[in-house]
């Protein structure tokens, strides 16, 4: 018995029929591919929880969080997949984001940091939502204002 090497044209037309006759389809959007932002900013707005995406929190500079409450100096990140090459685990991205959080800790904000292993789990988005409105609960309960003093 021979290895398998793969399939040939002529293997797959005998299976399915000439290839000329199939329709080809786009891909389905895996979630990978979408924007985890957006997808919290809808479950924010369901908590009535107003919010930015993509927003500059020191105006010289160009370091953007993915979604930030500026109200309550709440800011949030996704690292992306931290198991395969992305920009958050090289160096450099290790390097940039570092300086990131730190000149955002520095101007009051608090950070949450997520990576997209969470959007396996069953309704993520509203989980990370009412982890931000708990935090905004617990900010007003501790006395801190709007500019998170």
């Amino acid at each position: 018995m021979s290895r398998f090497t793969g399939w040939d044209r002529a293997a797959i037309e005998k299976l399915i029929g000439p290839l000329e006759k199939v329709k080809v389809t786009k891909k389905p959007k895996l979630k990978a591919d979408r924007n985890h932002s957006e997808d919290i900013a809808r479950a924010l707005r369901i908590l009535k929880i107003d919010c930015e995406l993509e927003y500059r929190f020191i105006k010289d500079r160009r370091f953007r969080f993915d979604l930030a409450i500026p109200q309550h100096k709440i800011a949030v990140e996704f690292e992306g997949g931290v198991y395969r090459d992305s920009r958050h685990t090289r160096p450099l991205g290790y390097i940039q984001d570092t300086k990131k959080y730190n000149l955002a800790t520095m101007h009051g904000w608090q950070l949450l940091r997520y990576t997209t292993e969470i959007t396996a789990e069953r309704n993520w988005d509203l989980k990370i939502a009412l982890e931000i409105q708990e935090l905004i609960k617990k900010g007003k309960t501790n006395g801190r204002n709007s500019s998170g003093i």
